[in-house]
């Protein structure tokens, strides 16, 4: 390789600049079911709607990185220059509102845990929970996740003393068909409500 030869030259940067961008997409997609609740099931591990977001814009990020460098040449670049020109505003708006989005979402999950409930359902369904306490609040959410390991929000709850009944063990999971159901058991602090439903569509 001769010296100043630029090793990404060889790369195909439509096809890199079209995947960054389907990457943006997705991640602005994540953000916004993630208002309403968001998880991935990964290997027996939970990844929160935050993080997924983050994730695929750092990919999206990544991916223009590259596709400017392999672009190389001054032709190419200001070929790229003209067609990153066309709709730079609206591309940084979305980065800047996953970033943020991603962030808060992370911050908020700062006193979070997540756990996968055993056990599963018949069908491959399962059921997640997050609980979050700080000094004398506590509360927690529990999700329904499919087989292709994507769950959203389907109920809440809110506990005394940051009781996480989950993290205790004082839980249990039934389930028939379709339809699963959780009690959490609250012993001397008690849980609001203490039944919730839980369906896969």
């Amino acid at each position: 390789m001769e010296t100043g030869e630029n090793p990404l030259a060889g790369l195909n940067v439509p096809l890199l600049r079209r995947a960054a961008t389907c990457c943006l997409v997705f991640a602005a997609a994540a953000t916004l079911v993630n208002f309403g609740g968001l998880v991935v099931v990964i290997a027996g591990g939970v990844l929160p709607g935050w993080a997924v977001s983050a994730i695929l814009l750092t990919a999206s990020l990544a991916l223009l990185l590259i596709s400017r460098r392999a672009a190389g040449g001054a032709a190419e670049a200001r070929s790229s220059a003209r067609q990153n020109a066309r709709s730079p505003l609206l591309q940084r708006l979305v980065v800047f509102a996953v970033g943020l989005c991603s962030l808060a979402g992370a911050l908020g999950d700062l006193s979070a845990t997540y756990h996968v409930l055993e056990p599963a359902g018949p069908n491959g369904c399962r059921a997640v929970g997050r609980e979050y306490s700080f000094l004398f609040a506590g509360s927690g959410a529990v999700y329904a996740v499919g087989l292709s390991g994507i769950g959203t929000r389907v109920s809440s709850w809110t506990t005394d003393d940051g009781y996480e009944p989950i993290a205790d063990g004082s839980y249990q999971m039934h389930w028939d068909s379709n339809s699963g159901s959780l009690a959490l058991l609250g012993g001397r602090d008690p849980v609001w409500p203490a039944v919730h439903g839980v369906e896969c569509g």
